[in-house]
């Protein structure tokens, strides 16, 4: 996911880079363009056609060099940046009208002049914007290449932690292990023995209690139905927690995740994070929200991903107030679990409208 996010940007600002040199591409040749048009190659060469004709040539002549100039009419553009240009084309038009030949000589001269000033004008203009383009263009790699420094740095102090939690858990797990053996093997074992030495029955009902306990613990700290797979071993923790609570817990998993080959083959370290998660947030509810009722429901939510919600009809509680809470480890607890699946998990809550817990991990 990170890598693809890293590649959506680069890409993006690649995108942005090409665009820009198009559209100045596009810019330049327009503007080669409108230089071209506004160069009246023809009018000089009309004006010396029309002093070179004779008597009987030289009024159509004259009509000719009149459309010529006329062609070369100065745009918005041309006379606010050369004022002069709307004067020299209104002398050419008063010459030919006039039949005026040194007005015209004079004019055509200094519309020759006028004419390279303005190509000389409309490179520089070209030249600018390709300068401001360059800056901006610099201006955007620098500043997408610190972003995607920062980017990178984020991402591998994340990954590093998500590691460091994952090898936290993985330790914390094999601890709790050891200690769900050890009580198995000699506490439980002692007691059994205490059992046969006892003679008041009161006392060996306490010490078949304390047993029961024990054994309890044990489960809670390793539950050996992980191996017969995640469903069995989530039917198995609502069974207990329902007889140790008395409240009602109705668990529903839907066939589409039953039948889920990547499911059925996620590995053991994976279920039972996906068991401590689901274990975390039903010991919350039951000890937290006053409910009679709590739900679990299993379902797919698209084919990537497949979604637990944990309902209950409680008092419900603040989230922002309870995730400031120092000494509230629960909640934080199931956010990196849950981060360390990839998955994602959502609170909803309100005081005195309950609770959802909903949490999706990818298959």
């Amino acid at each position: 996911m990170e890598e693809c996010a890293i590649f959506l940007v680069m890409k993006k600002h690649i995108f942005f880079i090409l665009f820009a040199l198009f559209s100045f591409s596009a810019f330049a040749h327009k503007a080669q363009k409108q230089t071209e048009k506004l160069m009246p190659e023809a009018l000089t060469q009309k004006w010396l056609e029309w002093e070179a004709a004779g008597e009987e040539d030289a009024q159509s002549r004259l009509e000719e060099l009149a459309i010529e100039i006329k062609k070369a009419q100065p745009s918005d553009t041309v006379i606010y940046y050369f004022p002069e240009a709307k004067v020299i084309y209104e002398n050419l038009l008063s010459g030919v009208i006039s039949g005026d030949k040194q007005k015209i000589a004079e004019n055509v001269c200094r519309w020759e002049v006028l004419q390279k000033n303005l190509v000389s004008f409309q490179l520089e203009q070209v030249y600018y914007s390709y300068r401001i383009l360059i800056l901006v263009i610099i201006l955007v790699l620098g500043m997408s290449l610190v972003f995607l420094m920062l980017y990178l740095v984020t991402y591998r102090r994340r990954k590093e932690n998500l590691i460091y939690t994952a090898q936290v858990i993985k330790t914390q797990e094999a601890e709790r292990e050891r200690i769900s053996n050890e009580l198995h093997d000699t506490v439980c074992q002692d007691l059994r023995v205490l059992q046969f030495q006892l003679k008041d029955e009161e006392s060996v009902n306490l010490c078949k209690k304390i047993a029961v306990d024990v054994r309890n613990s044990c489960y809670a700290l390793t539950p050996t139905d992980l191996n017969e797979g995640l469903f069995e071993a989530l039917f198995s923790l609502c069974e207990v927690l329902k007889k140790q609570s008395g409240l009602e817990i109705i668990l529903c998993i839907q066939d589409e995740v039953k039948n889920n080959q990547n499911f059925k083959n996620f590995p053991k370290e994976k279920n039972l994070n996906i068991y401590r998660i689901v274990q975390e947030i039903l010991s919350n509810a039951i000890n937290h929200s006053g409910a009679e009722k709590i739900s679990l429901l299993v379902r797919t939510f698209d084919e990537k991903n497949f979604k637990i919600i944990i309902s209950d009809g409680g008092k419900g509680f603040n989230l922002k107030s309870t995730l400031k809470m120092k000494n509230h480890f629960g909640l934080k607890n199931i956010q990196t679990r849950v981060k360390t699946l990839g998955g994602q998990v959502n609170f909803f809550t309100e005081e005195g409208e309950g609770t959802q817990v909903s949490v999706t991990v990818p298959y």
